[in-house]
């Protein structure tokens, strides 16, 4: 196990600490996305599409959170 530089996770902001697990689920997420593209059958369009507009409510609600903490640390 890779020691890291006393503190470094526990001293992060949460905003920095939620970013990256953020990064993370967008990161495993990518592969499912690529995959349902590409062996989407015509029958199963309009589920994918339903999918990917609830992916896509979800990021911008993320964003929109990401957004105000970063407007509330600025304000402190």
């Amino acid at each position: 196990m890779a020691k890291t530089p006393a503190g470094t996770r526990q001293s992060e902001p949460l905003f920095v600490q939620w970013m990256r697990h953020r990064q993370q689920d967008e990161h495993r997420h990518e592969p499912v996305v690529a995959q349902r593209v590409a062996t989407a059958d015509q029958s199963e369009a309009s589920n994918v599409h339903s999918q990917e507009v609830a992916w896509a409510e979800r990021h911008a609600h993320e964003r929109r959170l990401h957004d105000s903490a970063i407007a509330q640390i600025r304000h402190d």
